[in-house]
C-alpha cells in the first residue's frame, strides 16, 4: 500500500525524519463505549467533591486542626485519580495518533483535540515491527463487527519490552507505516528491522507457535539431551499482582484515614470501644490482599519438561509447591485465558490440560508472546499438541486436523 495514496494521513518529511498524523481512530459506534468510563469519572468525582467542599470551608475556621488538613490532601489524590478513566474514554471517542521517526528514536503521541500526552520509546535498535491483524478480546480474536478489522502496530526492540505504536487503525495503513519506518530506522542501526504482520482471525492466539524467545523475556532456557529446564523469576509486585499489591496500599491508607477519624469521634464522645472491633475486620482484609499481593509478585517457578513428563516447582515467600505430569497423562499444553479477570478482561495463563480433569493454569498475567513461547518449548519437549483431540503424530508431522 503506497501511504500518500491515503488521504487521510499526513506524512512530513525532513531528511531522514518522518512524521505521521493519524486521523481520529474509525471505531464507528463503538467508539461511544467511552461514555461509559467518562460517566464513571463525573460519578466518581461528583461524590469526591461533596465529601472535600465542607473541609475545604473547614479550613478558614480557627477550630480546625492538623486533621482536616490531611484529609482534603488526602481526598484531593482520590479527585486525581477519577480523572484516568475519563482520559481513557475521550481517547477512545476523539482520539488520535501521531507517530515521528526523529534523530533516530521512535517517538508516539496520543491527541484529543489541543491535548496529548507523549511517548517515547526506548533509545536502542529495533528489532522487529509487527502488525497484529484482528484485536482480541478476553484471549480471542474479534472476526465480526468494525472491530474485525482493525489492527494494532507493535515495536519489538533489542532491550526491552515491546511498546504498542498504534492501535484501532486498518491494517493496510499500519502495516505501510511499518514498511516505511523499517526503511527509516535501517539508515541509523546495524540491521534493517523485520515487518511481521500477524493474522489473529487466521490461527487463534492461544494455539500459534512462538519459536523464538521474546527480546524482553528474562527466562532462563537450558537445553539437555533429554529434556528442557524453563527457570521463570518473579514477575515483580506490579506486574505479578495484577494491581492487587497497589489497591491493598491505597484500601490501608484509606482505613488508616477511617481509623484515625474514628479514634478522635470516640475520644470526643467517650463512646464505646468496643465498637471499633469490627474495623478489625477490614484491616485483616486489606492485609490479606497484601499478602495475597506479595505471594503472586515474588513467586517464581521452575519447569522440567521431557518425554517422561513434567515437574512444576513453584516457590514463594509462604511455602513451595510441587506437581509432575507423566507424558502419558497430557493432552495439551497452550497459552489461554484464566478465570482471572482484570477491568472485565481475562488475563492469559500457561495451561497444561490433562488427559482426564481439571486444567492446571500458572503463571498468570505474564506477557502473551512470553506465555506462548514457554508453551510453544514445552509442547516440542513433551510431544504433545496446542488443541484437545490432536494426536501427538499429527502435532510432530505438522498434519492438524482442519475444523
Amino acid at each position: 500500500m503506497y501511504l500518500p495514496a491515503v488521504p487521510d494521513i499526513r506524512i512530513e518529511t525532513a531528511g531522514n525524519d518522518v512524521t505521521y498524523m493519524l486521523p481520529v481512530r474509525p471505531l464507528g459506534k463503538v467508539r461511544w463505549l467511552g461514555v461509559i468510563p467518562v460517566g464513571f469519572s463525573a460519578f466518581w468525582l461528583s461524590g469526591i467533591g461533596r465529601m472535600l467542599l465542607p473541609m475545604v470551608q473547614q479550613l478558614s475556621s480557627s477550630k480546625n486542626s492538623g486533621f482536616e488538613y490531611f484529609m482534603v490532601a488526602f481526598l484531593l489524590v482520590f479527585m486525581i485519580v477519577g480523572c484516568f478513566p475519563a482520559a481513557y474514554g475521550f481517547l477512545m471517542m476523539f482520539g488520535r495518533c501521531r507517530i515521528s521517526w526523529h534523530d533516530g528514536r521512535l517517538t508516539v503521541s496520543d491527541l484529543v483535540g489541543p491535548f496529548g500526552r507523549r511517548r517515547r520509546m526506548p533509545r536502542t535498535a529495533i528489532r522487529k515491527f509487527a502488525v497484529k491483524a484482528g484485536v482480541e478480546r478476553n484471549g480471542q480474536s474479534v472476526t465480526t463487527g468494525p472491530l474485525a478489522s482493525m489492527a494494532m502496530l507493535v515495536a519489538e526492540f533489542e532491550n526491552g519490552k515491546p511498546r504498542v505504536v498504534a492501535l484501532g487503525y486498518p491494517r493496510e495503513w499500519l502495516e505501510a507505516i511499518a514498511t516505511e519506518l523499517s526503511g527509516y530506522a535501517s539508515r541509523t542501526q546495524p540491521a534493517t528491522p523485520k515487518v511481521e504482520v500477524v493474522d489473529l482471525q487466521a490461527t487463534p492466539p492461544q494455539f500459534q507457535d512462538v519459536a523464538e524467545k521474546p527480546a524482553a523475556s528474562k527466562i532462563v532456557l537450558q537445553r539437555n539431551a533429554a529434556s528442557i529446564v524453563l527457570e521463570v523469576p518473579p514477575a515483580g509486585l506490579r506486574k505479578g499482582s495484577m494491581g492487587l499489591f497497589f489497591f491493598s496500599i491505597a484500601w490501608c491508607a484509606f482505613m488508616t484515614v477511617f481509623t484515625s477519624g474514628m479514634l478522635k469521634q470516640a475520644r470526643a464522645a467517650k463512646s464505646d470501644w468496643q465498637s471499633l472491633i469490627f474495623i478489625g475486620t477490614f484491616w485483616a482484609v486489606g492485609l490479606g490482599m497484601m499478602a495475597g499481593a506479595v505471594n503472586l509478585g515474588r513467586r517464581r517457578a521452575t519447569l522440567t519438561a521431557g518425554k517422561s513428563g513434567l515437574t512444576i516447582v513453584q516457590s514463594g515467600p509462604f511455602g513451595t509447591k510441587r506437581r509432575e505430569f507423566r507424558r502419558e497423562e497430557i493432552a495439551a499444553v497452550r497459552a489461554d485465558t484464566s478465570n482471572v479477570e482484570v477491568n472485565n478482561r481475562r488475563v492469559l495463563e500457561l495451561q497444561i490440560h490433562p488427559v482426564t480433569g481439571k486444567k492446571v493454569g500458572l503463571l498468570v498475567n505474564r506477557e502473551a508472546d512470553e506465555l506462548r513461547w514457554m508453551a510453544t518449548e514445552l509442547r516440542n519437549a513433551l510431544g504433545v499438541p496446542a488443541k484437545q483431540g490432536e494426536s501427538a503424530s499429527q502435532f510432530l508431522s505438522g498434519k492438524r486436523p482442519v475444523n
